[in-house]
């Protein structure tokens, strides 16, 4: 209000004690005290109620110090219970702005009139309070009132004893009215109403300043007198109108008017309340506005998710998520309906699609991302619906009716990691390759049986290396860093070993010829370039038919291995035929054509240059083929038919393939294209072969099955047969879910091996032999 109450003196003031009259001087320091307090002071009474009170502290022959101190302490109290009187006159809820009125000016100028008497409180003041806490202990406390009495318990510093004199005559005589007051002006505002609610907010303020007696509770006052009454009837008012609008308008419509209400409450306690009261009114309006309703917006999630009402799903999760387990029903609401619409979306698969690799992944990512949006939008990715998303994802991708045996899931991932993987005539952008290659990988991480995945993505990734069909080194790179990401080293170490195979036979074959420029052997017309891989690297089959090296590569093959094993010393080369493949190119047709064929296949077409110029007047039987190639009759059948249902050769009589059968050339071939690929069919996966994939899957997983129950046997020394499970299962499910009956026949086998044996009188107990 920028009173100054102290002056520069014009005249020196003495300080020397002197014999003062008291009332007559009091009467003069009475009047400026009153202006003081009720702040219609001028700014000229300051410099001579300083003097006035220094001469009464020190007057001879006796100090008027603790006369002057119990006269203010009087007349503070006459003039408090005047202005109670005045309010207790005032009707309705105008007693709370004049209550503010007078509390304003004279909280105020308390705190002046503690500076003009400054002299009191730091001499006689302190005094007292000092020898009292010597004697006594503290001398003043919240609960002090305010008397006439001399007792050093009544006796404090100036601003306490104002705030003191003000609690006790004016606040706790009028408390009720002020708060009620309050409350409606609050309530008025809740209903819509345009009110001053400066007024409560003061009301809050003179509580909190008033409560400031209190050293060691400064908040009491505070919280005994407004805080309960306004969280209680906040808590009243939402329970009226929550229960109201929830029936009439549904609980869409009710979690929207929760939702503003909340944030309405919250900016409201920050206008009006302490900051000590904002968590205890979150909790009171959540339970009444959330808690009360949960179990009818709880029932609604289902419905929610069925019709896609995203936005409906985002208010009940964070509703939700303000009560302790409120998201737990929800969460098995989520996991449970992702789980039906998976398993839906796979059983309405046509039967001919339901196995096609494209069609099955595809169907599994529509379910993940459909969900995986709602879980990022409508549930901010908390972590607890992610986990809840996979756990629905990893049942469907493990316990889905096509995933029977639990291998057809791993099986087809692999097959659609082959396709993305390599080149054809409509080869993804290199972003949309990265995007679809970690939505494989986000699927692999559900798979149980994660060594079925290995075996045929490694089959596969041998094939595209070898073949040379894969679509950049750097796709195949950023699929086994995932797999390595989610497996760990061991998984992917065989597959990065076999990239290095496929580096360091390129360096073989340039130094293969440069040894043959250096010793003056030329190949002839053949480009010859080789794979040299490593045995226990690559997922290769040995060779299950024999096959007789056509005379044109004979001195190809022998060069190399003749060079390799004077280079490689101790190493032996196995030369795997069924996976090779050359061109060749045709002489006795019209146009230049030139075909990608097997080794196979390039053994039977040579035949047919001998002696016939390549004219085409070469006819062989069937038997006359498998004694020069030296094939068997399965492989030889495979063979001639992929090359028949290319047109490169005529077969007579039609028909199934017998040994008479006559094969001759088709001088009438004809193709759009110069380059064709015939030994295309005969590098897909054949059945028989899709069967042996698992039987080695099922060799691999006993072996494995038989280490790990070595190494638990080692460790421990002795166990019974339920924990040996247990522990099997525990240190085999990063890999695949072993069956029970599967690791009973692998106890029995090492049992049999004498690695194990039963302990003697406990039948299902085993120990372990050194």
């Amino acid at each position: 209000r920028g009173i100054s109450y102290i002056y520069v003196p014009t005249r020196a003031m003495s300080l020397s004690p002197q014999r003062v009259d008291f009332e007559k001087t009091w009467a003069g320091l009475q009047d400026g005290v009153y202006q003081i307090i009720t702040l219609t002071c001028t700014g000229r009474q300051g410099m001579p109620m300083l003097e006035d009170i220094y001469k009464l502290c020190t007057a001879q022959p006796q100090p008027h110090s603790e006369q002057l101190y119990f006269r203010l302490k009087d007349y503070l109290r006459t003039h408090v219970q005047a202005v109670q009187e005045t309010l207790s006159q005032v009707q309705g809820g105008d007693v709370l702005n004049e209550y503010l009125r007078h509390w304003n000016n004279y909280s105020v100028g308390s705190g002046y009139l503690d500076e003009v008497f400054r002299y009191l409180n730091m001499n006689w003041v302190r005094k007292r309070l000092d020898d009292s806490r010597n004697k006594l202990g503290p001398v003043y406390h919240s609960n002090a009132s305010v008397t006439s009495s001399s007792s050093a318990g009544d006796v404090h510093p100036i601003i306490v004893l104002a705030m003191l004199t003000w609690r006790d005559f004016i606040l706790l005589k009028l408390k009720d009215r002020l708060v009620k007051a309050a409350e409606v002006l609050v309530t008025k505002e809740r209903d819509g109403e345009q009110v001053q609610t400066t007024a409560v907010s003061g009301l809050v303020q003179s509580l909190l300043k008033l409560g400031l007696i209190n050293k060691t509770k400064p908040l009491e006052l505070y919280k005994d007198e407004f805080e309960g009454i306004y969280i209680n009837n906040t808590s009243g008012y939402y329970a009226r109108e929550s229960a109201a609008f929830i029936a009439a308008n549904g609980v869409s419509n009710y979690m929207k008017k929760a939702e503003a209400r909340i944030e309405e409450e919250s900016l409201r306690a920050k206008r009006f309340l302490d900051g000590s009261s904002l968590e205890r009114l979150r909790k009171e309006v959540d339970a009444v506005l959330i808690e009360r309703h949960k179990d009818l917006m709880q029932v609604e999630c289902e419905s929610y998710l069925r019709d896609d009402k995203q936005d409906d799903l985002a208010r009940m999760f964070r509703l939700l998520s303000r009560i302790d387990d409120g998201l737990k029903p929800m969460l098995d609401v989520v996991q449970q309906h992702v789980a039906e619409v998976g398993f839906g979306a796979i059983k309405a698969l046509p039967d001919k699609e339901a196995t096609d690799p494209r069609v099955y992944v595809e169907t599994l990512l529509n379910v993940y991302r459909q969900f995986g949006e709602v879980v990022r939008r409508s549930f901010d990715n908390h972590p607890s619906f992610v986990a809840a998303l996979d756990k629905a994802c990893r049942k469907i991708v493990n316990e889905n009716p096509l995933n029977k045996g639990g291998t057809k899931s791993p099986e087809l991932l692999a097959k659609f990691c082959d396709i993305i993987l390599k080149k054809g005539p409509k080869n993804l952008e290199e972003a949309e390759l990265e995007e679809r290659l970690g939505q494989v990988i986000t699927l692999f991480k559900y798979v149980d049986d994660k060594d079925v995945f290995q075996k045929f993505y490694s089959k596969m990734l041998a094939r595209r290396l070898i073949h040379g069909t894969s679509i950049s080194d750097d796709a195949e790179s950023i699929m086994i860093g995932g797999l390595k990401q989610a497996c760990g080293f061991e998984y992917t170490s065989k597959l990065q070993r076999m990239f290095t195979d496929i580096s360091l036979s390129s360096d073989l074959n340039d130094k293969f010829k440069e040894h043959l420029t250096a010793k003056g052997t030329p190949l002839g017309r053949i480009d010859f370039s080789i794979l040299v891989l490593t045995a226990g690297s690559w997922p290769l089959q040995a060779q299950a038919s024999g096959f007789s090296v056509p005379q044109e590569l004979e001195k190809c093959v022998d060069l190399f291995s003749a060079w390799y094993n004077t280079v490689h010393q101790g190493r032996r080369l196995n030369w795997l035929h069924h996976l090779s493949k050359g061109e060749v190119k045709a002489g006795y047709l019209k146009k230049p054509y030139e075909f990608q064929v097997t080794n196979y296949q390039l053994g039977v077409l040579l035949l047919f240059n001998a002696g016939g110029g390549g004219r085409g007047g070469i006819v062989l039987t069937m038997d006359e083929i498998m004694r020069q190639t030296n094939l068997k009759d399965a492989e030889l059948t495979r063979t001639l038919e992929s090359l028949v249902d290319a047109k490169l050769l005529r077969k007579q009589p039609e028909g199934e393939y017998q040994p008479s059968d006559e094969f001759s050339l088709n001088t009438s071939y004809s193709s759009k294209r110069l380059k064709n690929k015939v030994g295309g069919a005969l590098q897909k996966e054949t059945k028989q072969q899709s069967d042996e994939t698992y039987k080695g899957i099922d060799d691999d997983r006993k072996l494995y099955l038989q280490a790990a129950i070595v190494r638990i046997m080692k460790a421990r020394k002795t166990l019974t047969h339920v924990h040996i499970i247990q522990e099997v299962i525990e240190q085999s499910k990063t890999r695949f879910q072993p069956s029970i009956p599967m690791i009973k026949k692998c106890i029995e086998h090492l049992i049999e091996k004498e690695y194990l044996r039963r302990v003697d009188g406990e039948s299902d107990r085993y120990s372990y032999i050194a």
